[in-house]
C-alpha cells in the first residue's frame, strides 16, 4: 500500500520543537525532603531514554529541572525530585543507545536525540504512575492552546485545570480514559499506540524519515484543531495505518474499529473559557471482596455530579493520593491490603478542567471476611470477630469392619474419633475413592453394598454450622473379606491363617 507521506514530512519538520536544552543533569537539588516520580515511557517500551522532570511553568512550558534518570529495560523509570507540589512535566528524550520496541514489527528501533515525548501532571503525586507516550506528548502540546483561552490571570489552579483538560481531550479523541495510566491495563490504549506505531513505520518506509518526529508533529497539529486541514491529513493517515493493523492483528478488530470511528467523528472542542466547576460528588459507597488471604478489592460507586455544560469524568483518591480516573460513576481499587482502613474521596471535573470540591471521605476497612459487604461509612466492627472462619480439626482414628452380604457383595462399617471445633462440629462427610457418599451427624457410617475382594479408599471430613470444612482424614484402605481386617462372615469372625 502506498502511503502519501512525503508531501506531509517537509511541513511537519518545519514545526518540530527544537531539541531540549537540559538545564542540568542528575537529581534536583541537595538536602531536604524528596519524593519519587515513576512510571513507564512507551511507544512500545522506551529503553535507555533520558528522563527529565521539570516544574510546569504558568505558560504551559517546562520550568526548572527537578531531577533526571534513565528508563529501564521495560521502559520504566523512577526519578527522585524535591518534595514539590503542583504541576510537573516528565520528558523522555532519545540518546545514543536508546531504543523503543515497535508494536508493528516486534523489533527495537533507535530512539534518537530528535525523539521526545512529554507528559504533564496537574499535581506531583508520589503515589501515581505517570505514563509518557505519544498521546501524553499531544496533551503537552495542546496545553498552551487551552491556557490561551482561560481568563486571566493564569494561576496555579487555572494551570492545573488546563492540564486536566488537555489530558482529557486527548483521551477522548483516542478512546483512552486516562492517558497517564499504564497502557498495559487498558486495551484501548494499546490499540491506539499500535496504530500510531504503524503510522511511524509507514513514514519511515521511504527512508526520508528515520525517527518518530513526522508522526508526532502531525498528531500534535491534529489535536490542536479537529476542524483544520491538518486534522484531515492526520485522519487519512491514521485510517490507512489502522487498516494495516486490522490485517496484521485481527485480535484488535473491535478496538481499532471503535478507534477509527472516534477519529473519523471527533467530538467538538470544549469551551475552555468555562470556569464553572461541577457539583460535589455525593452518595459515595463501597463494596469490598477478598482477592486472597491478604488482599481485597474495593468497588466504589457514587451519584452523578452535575455541571453547567457536562461532567467529563471523576478522579478517585485513596488516602489523599490519586489512584485513577473514571468516566462513569464507579471505580474498582483492584488490590489493597486487607484489615487496613483507607479513606476514599472522589472529585468531579469537566472538559474545561474545572474541579469540584472533594466528596465527603468514605472510610473502608476491607478484610478477608467482608465478602460482598456494602458500607456507607466506617465499618461498625471487625467482621472477623463476628464470623466463624475456623475449620474443625480433621477426623482421626478412622477404622472399618466389613461384613459379607452375598458371595460377591459386602458392607463396610466405618467409625472414627470425633473432631473438635472452636464452636462445635455439626457433621461429617464420608467419601469413597474421592466421591462423596453421605453426610452424617454421628461418628459412624455404613457403606451398605460394595464388591467383595475389591480395595476401596475411605476418607472423612468434618464441618461446622458456618460451613467451614476440615481437611480430609488420613485415608483408610479397605478390601472386604480380607481376614486381616476382622471380617465377619455368617456370624463368625474369621481372623485369618
Amino acid at each position: 500500500m502506498c502511503i502519501p507521506w512525503k508531501k506531509h514530512i517537509a511541513a511537519a519538520l518545519l514545526l518540530l520543537v527544537l531539541p531540549l536544552l537540559l538545564i542540568g543533569c542528575g537529581g534536583g537539588g541537595g538536602g531536604g525532603a524528596t519524593r519519587i516520580v515513576s512510571g513507564i515511557a512507551t511507544k512500545g517500551p522506551i529503553v535507555g531514554g533520558l528522563v527529565s522532570v521539570y516544574r510546569l511553568a504558568l505558560d504551559g512550558t517546562r520550568g526548572g529541572l527537578l531531577g533526571s534518570g534513565v528508563t529501564g529495560a521495560d521502559g520504566s523509570y523512577a526519578v527522585r525530585i524535591p518534595a514539590v507540589t503542583g504541576p510537573i512535566v516528565v520528558t523522555v528524550t532519545g540518546q545514543p543507545g536508546a531504543t523503543y520496541l515497535s508494536e508493528t514489527t516486534g523489533l527495537p528501533r533507535p530512539f534518537t536525540a530528535a525523539d521526545s515525548f512529554s507528559a504533564v501532571v496537574d499535581n506531583a503525586n508520589p503515589g501515581a504512575s505517570v505514563t509518557v507516550s505519544p498521546l501524553t506528548e499531544a496533551a503537552f502540546q495542546k496545553l498552551p492552546l487551552i491556557l490561551a483561552q482561560k481568563p486571566a490571570p493564569i494561576t496555579t489552579s487555572v494551570l492545573q485545570s488546563a492540564v486536566v483538560a488537555a489530558n482529557a481531550r486527548v483521551g477522548v479523541l483516542f478512546n483512552v480514559t486516562d492517558i497517564l495510566a499504564p497502557p498495559a491495563s487498558n486495551p484501548a490504549y494499546v490499540a491506539a499506540l499500535t496504530v500510531i506505531d504503524q503510522m511511524i513505520v509507514d513514514s519511515q518506509a521511504g527512508g526520508a524519515v528515520t525517527d518518530t518526529t513526522a508522526v508526532t508533529t502531525i498528531i500534535n497539529q491534529a489535536v490542536a484543531d479537529v476542524t483544520s486541514p491538518a486534522y484531515a491529513t492526520f485522519k487519512q493517515l491514521f485510517i490507512t495505518a489502522a487498516t494495516e493493523v486490522l490485517t496484521a492483528k485481527p485480535e484488535l478488530t473491535n478496538l481499532v474499529n471503535s478507534l477509527v470511528q472516534q477519529i473519523s467523528n471527533p467530538p467538538a472542542e470544549p469551551n475552555y473559557s468555562d470556569v464553572t466547576a461541577p457539583s460535589v460528588v455525593t452518595g459515595l459507597t463501597a463494596t469490598t471482596y477478598a482477592l486472597d488471604s491478604t488482599t481485597s478489592a474495593v468497588v466504589l460507586s457514587w451519584n452523578p455530579s452535575t455541571d453547567n455544560i457536562a461532567v467529563a469524568g471523576y478522579n478517585i483518591y485513596r488516602d489523599g493520593a490519586k489512584i485513577g480516573t473514571s468516566t462513569t460513576t464507579s471505580f474498582t481499587d483492584a488490590a489493597v491490603t486487607s484489615n487496613v482502613t483507607y479513606s476514599y474521596t472522589v472529585v468531579a471535573f469537566d472538559a474545561a478542567g474545572n474541579f469540584a470540591a472533594a466528596s465527603a471521605p468514605l472510610s473502608v476497612k476491607p478484610n478477608q471476611a467482608s465478602l460482598n459487604v456494602t458500607v456507607s461509612g466506617t465499618l461498625s466492627g471487625d467482621l472477623l470477630t463476628q464470623l466463624d472462619l475456623a475449620a474443625p480439626a480433621a477426623p482421626t482414628g478412622l477404622s472399618a469392619v466389613a461384613t459379607a452380604i452375598t458371595g460377591t457383595t459386602s458392607s463396610v462399617a466405618l467409625s472414627w474419633t470425633a473432631a473438635t471445633d472452636n464452636v462445635g462440629v455439626t457433621g461429617y462427610e464420608v467419601y469413597r475413592d474421592g466421591v462423596k457418599l453421605a453426610t452424617v451427624a454421628s461418628t459412624s457410617y455404613t457403606d451398605p453394598a460394595v464388591t467383595s475382594a475389591t480395595t476401596y479408599s475411605y476418607t472423612v471430613k468434618a464441618f461446622d454450622a458456618a460451613g467451614n470444612r476440615s481437611a480430609f482424614s488420613t485415608a483408610l484402605s479397605v478390601t472386604p473379606n480380607r481376614p486381616s481386617l476382622g471380617v465377619t462372615v455368617s456370624g463368625q469372625v474369621n481372623t485369618g491363617p
